[in-house]
């Protein structure tokens, strides 16, 4: 893509660098990447703030060190004082629709997904309306929220001023319409999440230390 207006850039940004509101959830959904330190610190995070007491942690892919995406963040959120006992591992997903199936495999199995009516995910900010998407088509039932850390250096106003943002965001954008075609994804109504989100419990608020 070559010589981009500013309004069209404008609108990319508005439309795929989305988050919600956050409340408490049933369970939080980490979508793995080779470098996802960052996404299972701030589950960690989120963990410790009361937002919610149950993890998955998925992605199959080998990172830099040889561990799989979903055995590294659990080591991080390990690290960071989460309980074992409360992270889930998937380990087999290879791509953004398989962590949103697999995981819910796993959760049926463990908790059955009748106990589950609301996904806080957290992913890379790239692709934040596509992790949005994947989860309104494999499971609309439930409320989602979504949120990110910006780890690029710039404000996501200007995502197109950072040549790597802006080449990741370019990418993820033009995704969409063939994912839509081939209904790997269906498109979101924000407000009407948003509406979903502020009739849910506000989190526990920030959880006792470890004795």
């Amino acid at each position: 893509m070559k010589n981009l207006t500013a309004a069209f850039l404008k609108a990319v940004g508005d439309y795929m660098l989305v988050e919600t509101p956050l409340a408490r959830a049933d369970v939080c959904l980490v979508f793995g990447n080779p470098h996802a330190d960052h996404l299972a610190e701030q589950a960690a995070e989120l963990y410790h703030r009361g937002y919610f007491s149950l993890i998955v942690v998925s992605g199959g892919v080998a990172t830099g060190d040889g561990r799989l995406e979903a055995h590294r963040m659990r080591d991080v959120l390990l690290a960071k004082g989460v309980p074992a006992e409360i992270i889930m591992v998937e380990d087999k997903a290879r791509n953004t629709g398989e962590n949103v199936i697999y995981s819910m495999k796993l959760l049926d199995e463990k908790k059955g997904l009748g106990n589950i009516d609301s996904v806080l995910a957290i992913g890379h900010i790239q692709a934040a309306r596509r992790f949005l998407m994947t989860l309104e088509r494999h499971w609309p039932q439930v409320t989602k929220m979504f949120t990110t850390r910006n780890c690029f250096g710039v404000p996501k106003e200007l995502w197109h001023t950072h040549p790597d943002f802006r080449a990741k965001v370019l990418s993820e954008y033009e995704k969409i319409p063939d994912y839509k075609a081939k209904d790997f994804i269906r498109e979101i109504d924000l407000d009407r999440m948003k509406r979903k989100i502020a009739a849910r419990p506000k989190p526990s608020g920030p959880r006792p230390p470890p004795p």
